[in-house]
């Protein structure tokens, strides 16, 4: 097992790049690994990836797609939007609503009907976007967005679906509150090929100011057990990544949490704190987690899309993105894509002269003056 030089503290590059803790504790190179056992695919995957974040070429389509299948969330942590929601946290659904539920129709005065705002993606319109994606060259997705991907009860067989259609990549985000044994099972059955939790803490008092209604013994316990069934299954994947967002709550105890789990984690995610709205918390913490980015100039319209539960796409996974709408799912992602809307954002991008939405995203890690 690595430890931090010394015993005490890390090394200055730790806390400019996230990708300097996996390589400075995890003993593993999680992209080889993938290359591993993904094949060429995932290495062209992989360059053009790279090409698209430096701005030396553009895809023809999305190399990844989020898939936000509902704003549902069974938290309400500080550092995220969904802690000034003011519906309560969500609970676990025992059975998929049908789309008519999810999406019912509502009566005018007129007598008319007219569809309400959505309050989800039916697996049958995200298979159909997936159809989309491998016939166009689309490699990766995701369950990003605002919520849990674990409150949705077809999250596996979406997985699988993806996976069987083609693409090489399948990952998502989650609190790990609801990884039982089984769905950990299922995930790995699927092809799921990396698994991010974020934990931020090892102490229980940290833990609950950071992930308030969360319990974590159980998450913990939750990752060994997702650990087990990998082993079980004799399998690399999925590749677990840990995350920690350093705030002013629970800085010190980075030293002992990558302690805790460097020889269990395939790689970790050292990340900063941004103060989302002027409602939220100030939380920063005293070193940063990462250097920020160059000014001005944002990789993520150029190789991924975000699919919100209301069918609107947008051009980055953060949520400040939201007034950058470029469209609807309905019309297909290659429209989008390809559309004047993200082709004027890229030239933003590539000009420096950014619309307020990326100002502000860029501005939130800043602490105040």
């Amino acid at each position: 097992m690595l430890r931090p030089k010394g015993g005490r503290g890390f090394p200055p590059e730790v806390f400019h790049d996230s990708r300097a803790v996996s390589k400075f504790l995890a003993e593993k190179d999680p992209t080889a690994i993938l290359s591993a056992e993904l094949g060429p695919k995932f290495d062209q995957y992989r360059h053009a990836w790279d090409l698209a974040k430096r701005n030396l070429a553009v895809p023809p389509f999305p190399l990844h797609v989020d898939y936000e299948i509902k704003s549902l969330c069974n938290l309400r942590c500080p550092m995220c939007p969904m802690a000034l929601s003011p519906a309560s946290p969500a609970p676990v659904p025992t059975t998929e609503a049908k789309d008519s539920e999810a999406n019912p129709s509502l009566e005018t005065k007129a007598g008319t009907k007219t569809p309400p705002p959505r309050q989800r993606l039916s697996r049958a319109e995200v298979e159909a976007l997936i159809d989309e994606g491998v016939e166009s060259g689309q490699a990766s997705m995701g369950f990003g967005g605002l919520w849990e991907p674990l409150l949705c009860a077809d999250l596996p067989a979406l997985v699988a679906y993806g996976r069987r259609a083609g693409l090489v990549e399948a990952m998502f985000n989650t609190n790990g509150y609801h990884l039982t044994r089984r769905t950990s099972r299922e995930l790995v059955e699927a092809g799921l090929t990396r698994l991010m939790v974020s934990l931020d803490a090892v102490d229980k008092k940290t833990y609950e100011q950071m992930r308030p209604g969360s319990d974590l013994d159980r998450v913990e316990e939750n990752i060994l057990v997702f650990l087990e069934e990998r082993a079980k299954a004799r399998s690399p994947l999925p590749l677990l990544r840990l995350s920690f967002c350093l705030t002013s709550l629970n800085e010190r105890e980075l030293p002992a949490f990558l302690e805790r789990w460097s020889d269990k984690a395939d790689f970790f995610s050292l990340q900063s704190y941004g103060r989302f709205s002027e409602d939220a918390p100030a939380l920063f913490p005293s070193q940063t987690a990462q250097s920020p980015p160059p000014p001005g100039f944002c990789a993520q319209p150029f190789k991924r899309l975000l699919v919100r539960h209301d069918g609107q796409v947008l051009p980055c996974c953060d949520l400040s993105g939201l007034s950058l709408a470029l469209g609807e799912a309905r019309k297909g992602l290659a429209a989008v894509w390809n559309g004047e809307k993200l082709n004027e954002l890229r030239a933003q991008l590539r000009s420096l002269s950014l619309p307020p939405a990326c100002r502000a995203c860029q501005s939130k890690y800043k602490p105040p003056a």
